[in-house]
Formats: structure tokens, sequence, C-alpha cells
């Protein structure tokens, strides 16, 4: 029989979970709405097929579609504009969050490659070209002794 490790799993984080938490919150108060605008159209409803000023029971329900449908926009409205006002506000954090977190630290990779630039200069002009001139005079002179050690060689020249 394998034995099945059974891993803990990974508790959420304090940002996930006041995430679940006002998603949770948002849903039950849209379902409380929603419950209480269907309560709000029944009474309506009933109340309107009970008042002897209208001239029909139909025509009454009619206009009281209307009205709501009116109201539900005009509510829905009231939301965007909330929810625009959110929007601004997140937007306006974020442009904050660029100026004051983002800003500082392209500016120390800035600095930091202007650093790297220097170190290559300094060592391209101090090392690499010292020792590339070094080996290809090396190389030279050691061509120089081949062709003399080839003319001293009896037999073996031209």
């Amino acid at each position: 029989m394998e034995k099945k490790e059974q891993r803990p799993e990974a508790a959420p984080t304090p940002a996930e979970a006041r995430l679940k938490r006002n998603l949770i919150i948002s849903l039950v108060a849209v379902g409380v709405v929603l419950v209480g605008m269907i309560a709000l159209l029944v009474v309506l409803a009933v109340d309107a097929y009970r008042s002897p000023a209208q001239p029909s029971p139909g025509a009454a329900v009619v206009a009281l579609l209307r009205d709501a449908a009116i109201i539900l926009v005009a509510f829905e409205t009231l939301i965007i504009g909330i929810l625009l006002v959110v929007l601004l506000v997140q937007v306006q954090a974020l442009i904050v969050l660029l100026r004051d977190e983002v800003r500082p630290m392209l500016e120390a990779l800035n600095d930091t490659l202007a650093t790297v630039r220097g170190t290559t200069r300094f060592v391209t002009h101090h090392v690499v070209s010292p020792t590339i001139q070094a080996a290809g005079f090396l190389a030279g002179v050691r061509r120089v002794l081949q062709e003399v050690g080839n003319l001293l060689r009896p037999g073996k020249g031209a």
C-alpha cells in the first residue's frame, strides 16, 4: 500500500482573503437589492390591482412596470457613477505607485547600467586591448622565429 502524502494547502494571503471577503459582501448586497426590488414590484402590483382609481388593472401594471424600469435605469446609472469614481481612485493609486515606486527603481537601474558601461570601458581599455596587442606581438615574434628557424635548417630552404 502506498502512503499518500498530504500537503497542507497554502493559506491565502491577507490580500486574497480581503478580496474574497469583499466579493462575497458585494454579491450579497446585490442579491439583497434585487430581492428587495422584486418584493417592491410585487407589493406595488398587488396595490395597483386593489386600487379603484385606475381604469383597468392591466394599465396599472404596465404603468408600474414602466416606473420600475425607470427606477432600475436610474439605479444602474447611480452604480455606474460610483464605479467610475472607484475607477478614478484606482487610476490615481496606480499613478502614485508608478511615480513613487517604479520611477526610483528605474533611476537606480539606469545608474547601475551607467556603472556597468564605465566598468566595461575601463576593462576594455586597460585589460582587453593590451592583452590583444601582447598576444598579437607574441604571435608575430613566434612566426618570425619559425621563419628564421626554417632558414637555418639545412635542406629545408627554398
